[in-house]
């Protein structure tokens, strides 16, 4: 039987170092204890910022190359000519001309396909089909975008629609 107080003849208390988990320099054994926890740390935090500004940056690049409502619906419908849909002001404006007895432009169902694509609401739809030459520049708004147009049989529809500040 062994005594639990009698040293261990693989021990060799004159080596402190040779055992293992014991430094003859206890200083060195506590700071280096201390600092793996702290460098383990930096480490978490620096990649985790690392992973949020890249996200970040993901997130800027995906909003600055998605088209505007606008772009999207000029893509779903088409334009004909290019003055007949013409985007302007980086995206955020649109104009539409129609034919007109002298004139050529959009066919009325390419109207309805922008109207369509943009969401428009009927009652804004209404005004713009019981609009007369004589009664001017009509205007409508509706979630975040706004129209004004005018028509005149010989020249078909004017309309330009932006997207709301």
């Amino acid at each position: 039987m062994t005594d639990p107080i009698a040293p261990d003849p693989n021990e060799s208390p004159e080596h402190p170092e040779s055992t293992p988990g014991i430094s003859a320099n206890p200083e060195v054994d506590a700071s280096s204890a201390s600092t793996r926890p702290i460098g383990r740390r930096r480490y978490l935090i620096v990649a985790s910022a690392v992973v949020i500004l890249l996200a970040a940056a993901t997130s800027i690049l995906f909003l600055m190359q998605r088209d505007s409502p606008l772009e999207a619906a000029r893509q779903a419908c088409g334009a004909g000519r290019e003055d007949w849909a013409m985007l302007g002001d980086d995206g955020n404006s649109l104009t539409l001309r129609s034919v007109g007895k002298e004139r050529t432009g959009l066919k009325l169902e390419q109207l309805q396909c922008y109207w369509t694509e943009l969401d428009v609401p009927d009652a804004v739809i209404a005004q713009i089909e019981g609009t007369r030459a004589l009664d001017g520049r009509q205007s409508g708004e509706w979630e975040d975008m706004r129209a004004s147009w005018i028509y005149h049989p010989d020249d078909g529809l004017q309309m330009i629609i932006t997207l709301s500040d």
